[in-house]
């Protein structure tokens, strides 16, 4: 077992195991399976043949009591009383005999119940035809038989029915004992089982934990020289399993290991003396070009302050060529507003005369609504006489022209509205007049002031022609004096960005050197950590 691997190890010892948990798994199977066998003949067969059998026993016991009844009746009504509760309870003892037989698997209960089924026909055979008779010629004779023959077959029939019950009552007192006697062998296999299962865990584990431990701790102390720096000892197990492989392989490593080191031994030392080498031929460049960049931030910065001024130039001659431009736009539209302006005062005159026309020919209605309103007031005045005149010749008339006189009452009573309306519509009409001269006066004066503003928008018109023949021609030479700046511009705009593209480059290259300085530097940092870390194993 000592050449075993340890996969050979951990699988016999986990196949023991699982073998003992099998046997362990079998032996409670086959408790369970009779514990199983009792519980179904329990309740398949002692449970309810126990239970009808006692209903047999309990029913005979009513036939009994009710037989005596019957036959010690006064009366036919009683009698036929008592005979109808035999009838019932015969019913049921009956069912309960149905019942108990379909429970029936043993052979004795078999037989058993046969002997009751003749031991029953003998006692009906006797008693039935005394309990169902309709009268009797004397109880004596009835109480002797059933002291004598019929109590003999009840007595049969009753034990019989005892010996059921005592049957099945024993067959289910040997189903709890078969049960009991199960359950105590399962536990009992069970707890063996477990103890077996758990004693070789423990031994299979400790076999398996010194089959490892054992090779670790050698494995552990080597490693631990090794961690040291002596690279000169290797692994000697003598072992025929994994470790064995683990062993060859350790060894391999540190030949290979050994050979490393001292070929890094070596090579540490020849870097350690082509950085130095490095490092000061590397802080000659960056001071080159520290000088380099010095010198080309200087020019950029001249550069810079030309390329600001030709922007100012260039930004002022812009906004000069602006201002001459909206000069010149601001001036074309109050031009053409002025054109407008001078349109919409035409209409707005010939407008004032069409209103002056529109007011006259009101003025001229007005007039002669007044000579309709004055010819109203005369016939409302007629009228009115009229009415005085037919109200008099009414009275005149007496009785007969009352109603002439009432009509005449209201005529004059509207004529009188009449002439107080004609008024007011004279009176507005007069107003109306008035507002009119008045409009045509103030009409008349507006009319004067366009002409005069007219006159007004005229000159500034030709004015504003002037100004923008000045300013169109004064914007070709702003533009030729704007497009020089921005060549002058552009130029020095290019000069500026060659001369940041080249300071960027002297600002890259004294970085970079500035890095290969920290690399060379960190270089020589690793070379001095690398010949003092191979310096301290032995090869």
């Amino acid at each position: 077992m000592n050449h075993w691997t340890i996969r050979k190890r951990i699988l016999a010892s986990f196949t023991f195991i699982l073998l003992v948990m099998a046997l362990m798994g079998v032996v409670a199977y086959n408790r369970l399976s009779s514990i199983e066998r009792e519980t179904t003949l329990m309740l398949k067969d002692a449970l309810p043949g126990l239970n009808h059998s006692t209903s047999i026993r309990g029913a005979w016991g009513e036939i009994y009591v009710l037989a005596w009844e019957t036959v010690k009746a006064t009366s036919d009504g009683q009698r036929h009383g008592y005979q109808q509760q035999v009838a019932e309870v015969r019913q049921r003892l009956d069912r309960f005999e149905q019942q108990y037989e379909t429970t029936i698997t043993r052979d004795n209960d078999r037989a058993t119940f046969s002997q009751y089924k003749a031991a029953k026909a003998r006692y009906d055979q006797v008693a039935l035809p005394l309990l169902q008779a309709a009268s009797w010629k004397g109880n004596d004779s009835a109480e002797t038989l059933l002291r004598g023959d019929a109590n003999q077959a009840w007595q049969d029939v009753r034990k019989l029915a005892q010996s059921m019950v005592d049957d099945n009552n024993a067959v289910n007192e040997r189903a709890a004992h078969g049960i009991n006697a199960a359950v105590s062998s399962a536990k009992i296999g069970i707890e063996v089982a477990l103890l077996v299962a758990l004693a070789a865990a423990v031994i299979c584990g400790y076999l398996l934990l010194r089959a490892i431990t054992v090779p670790m701790r050698s494995i552990v102390g080597l490693l631990a020289g090794i961690r040291g720096g002596d690279l000169r000892q290797r692994m000697a197990l003598g072992r025929g399993d994994e470790f064995q492989d683990v062993e060859e392989g350790f060894n391999q490593m540190t030949g290979e290991l050994t050979s490393l080191v001292g070929q890094a031994q070596r090579s540490a030392i020849q870097v350690t003396t082509s950085v130095n080498e490095i490092a000061a031929t590397a802080r000659q460049q960056q001071a080159t070009a520290t000088e380099t960049a010095a010198t080309t931030t200087q020019i950029g910065a001249t550069s810079r302050e030309i390329s600001a001024t030709a922007r100012d130039l260039v930004r002022t001659i812009n906004e000069v060529s602006n201002a001459a431009e909206q000069t010149a736009g601001l001036a074309g539209t109050g031009q053409v507003g002025l054109s407008r302006m001078e349109a919409t005062m035409q209409h707005v005159m010939d407008a004032a005369g069409s209103v002056n026309a529109k007011l006259a020919t009101l003025n001229e209605r007005a007039g002669n609504i007044n000579q309709v309103v004055t010819t109203i007031a005369k016939v409302a005045d007629q009228t009115n006489l009229l009415s005085l005149n037919a109200a008099i010749e009414a009275e005149k008339a007496g009785e007969y022209g009352r109603g002439f006189s009432v009509v005449a009452t209201e005529i004059r009573r509207l004529a009188d509205q009449t002439a107080v309306a004609t008024y007011d519509i004279e009176q507005m009409v007069r107003e109306i007049q008035s507002a009119v001269a008045a409009g045509v006066m103030g009409m008349d004066k507006f009319s004067e002031e366009v002409r005069r503003g007219m006159s007004d928008v005229t000159q500034v018109g030709d004015q504003l022609s002037q100004i923008i023949g000045q300013v169109q021609s004064l914007a070709p030479r702003v533009q030729m004096v704007n497009e020089g700046m921005q060549a002058q511009a552009g130029g020095a705009e290019q000069i500026n960005q060659a001369l940041m593209q080249l300071s960027e480059a002297a600002q890259q290259t004294v970085e970079s050197l500035r890095q290969s300085g920290q690399a060379i530097d960190e270089l020589t940092l690793v070379a001095n950590e690398l010949r003092s870390g191979v310096s301290r194993f032995k090869v």
